[in-house]
């Protein structure tokens, strides 16, 4: 029978553990257990997933207490009695979930218990062929294997004299190892010991895909590394994600030194194939990106993400100071709005010539309904547009009275503009790297299998194996008739 032990432990027998177990042995095997890190992960990833379906805390309320609350109480009351058990987990702001940061952390630990075992499976498997030459005292005795791995050992005593035995051993070793390219096979005759004058030891080290050996702990680097870049991003990083920007609207981000300003183009601009133009200033860094499709663009290490969101239209008059928002004192000639979906509407006054104008979009893609009331008579007139027009406006007041204002109606989108900061994402792709060479190291299984082979009382051998794994033992077992 093969029963795994410790690599240090001397005798195979198996010991009870005593009320004094050793508290830093016991972590350990606990920490290295592999279930623990699926356990750990799968968790994450469950919650990830999760945060990913759910809307998340916008990062433009990092700074504001009172915004961030309103939004997280909104949002947990649309998600009625599980919204309290979302909000609980942290599930609607994943960044800053004590959960996840708690997990995160653990899931690092955890990686690194792993990784520093593969290294020392790399450092085993440098000095196990030292071990061939290795003397010893006591004849019987496993040679001792360096790590704290798991070892798989066996030692049996044959009827067959050491000389007969260790060609049998030599010839099944060389049948069936010796035609497999990534498999070595070192053998060693070692002198006698004190106990047992004038005979020595056959010891065979059978070595497979050691090369696995340094390529399986780039998974857990690549890994580790996304792990780092992630915790920066926690810590260092910032988002921004406002509520899709109007046609001509300004946003500005103080803290990150941000502003956003969705421009819009003269008809007699240079840039004649382009209407509109998204600014976007960080720190003294400028760029415009094109409106009408999605777009990415980087920008001071910083990724920007825009895409055209719900309709908008943009009003724009030839006559300054014409235009006015109901409860607002300041009049301006350019003004623009966004439709998040049918039946949303908007209005502007046009105070000088007694007007109000109310905008609302209709259920049919791309069409608006269009209504003008005259403040005095209240009449309504209304009217359905689907593509930009132009309307005059008599004036009737003030001193352009007498004169007419040309408003022109433009649809263009709102924009959906997201801004993130995440130190070092570029090393992401390297962690891509590291962890797809990593899987390459999973394609074969390393091992190795060391057999000693010494005299025994009574015309008799004593055949000891110690293997990384069972196969290999119990196959040698097998071949030898063990």
């Amino acid at each position: 029978m093969v029963d795994p032990i410790l690599a240090t432990s001397e005798s195979n027998s198996t010991k009870t553990p005593g009320p004094r177990r050793d508290l830093f042995l016991l972590l350990w095997e606990t920490l290295r257990h592999p279930l623990l890190l699926v356990g750990v992960g799968g968790s994450l990833l469950v919650l990830v997933l999760a945060g990913m379906a759910l809307p998340q805390l916008p990062g433009q309320y990092a700074d504001d207490i009172a915004g961030a609350t309103r939004w997280l109480l909104t949002t947990r009351n649309e998600y009625g009695s599980l919204g309290a058990l979302f909000n609980g987990l942290g599930l609607f702001d994943l960044v800053h979930s004590p959960l996840i940061g708690v997990g995160l952390a653990l899931l690092g630990l955890l990686l690194f218990v792993h990784w520093g075992e593969q290294l020392a499976d790399i450092q085993r498997s440098r000095r196990l062929p030292t071990l061939l030459a290795m003397a010893k005292d006591i004849t019987g005795a496993p040679l001792p294997v360096p790590g704290s791995g798991k070892l798989f050992r066996s030692r049996s005593a044959l009827d067959t004299p050491l000389e007969a035995m260790a060609e049998v051993v030599g010839a099944r070793l060389g049948d069936r190892f010796d035609a497999n390219p990534s498999v070595l096979v070192r053998r060693v005759q070692v002198g006698s010991g004190s106990d047992t004058a004038g005979v020595g030891e056959m010891r065979w080290l059978v070595q497979g895909h050691t090369w696995a050996y340094y390529v399986r702990p780039l998974l857990l680097a690549g890994i580790l590394l996304a792990l780092a870049v992630l915790w920066a991003g926690i810590n260092f990083g910032w988002e921004v994600t406002p509520a899709p920007l109007a046609p001509g609207s300004e946003l500005r981000f103080p803290r990150q030194s941000l502003r956003l300003q969705y421009t819009i183009l003269d008809e007699n601009d240079s840039q004649k194939s382009q209407t509109a133009v998204l600014q976007v200033e960080l720190n003294d860094a400028t760029q415009l990106l094109t409106i009408g499709r999605a777009r990415t663009a980087r920008l001071n290490n910083t990724s920007i993400e825009v895409q055209p969101d719900a309709p908008g239209i943009f009003l724009e008059s030839n006559t300054p100071q014409t235009l006015l928002l109901p409860g607002q004192n300041r009049t301006t000639d350019r003004i623009g709005f966004v439709f998040p979906a049918p039946g949303s509407e908007e209005s502007v006054l046009i105070p000088d010539a007694d007007v109000g104008l109310r905008l609302v979009r209709l259920a049919a893609e791309g069409r608006f309904l269009v209504e003008t009331i005259a403040g005095e008579s209240g009449a309504v007139t209304r009217a359905e547009i689907s593509q930009d027009e132009t309307r005059t406006i008599p004036l009737i007041r003030g001193s352009r009275a007498g004169t007419q204002a040309t408003i022109r109606i433009r649809f263009l989108p709102g924009l959906r503009v997201r801004v993130r900061y995440l130190p070092g994402d570029g090393l992401l792709w390297a962690a891509l790297v590291l962890m797809l060479a990593g899987c390459v190291g999973y394609l074969r299984r390393p091992f190795f299998a060391l057999v000693q082979l010494g005299p025994w009382p009574g015309e008799r051998s004593l055949l000891v194996v110690q293997s990384s794994s069972p196969e290999p033992l119990a196959e040698l077992e097998r071949r030898i008739g063990v």
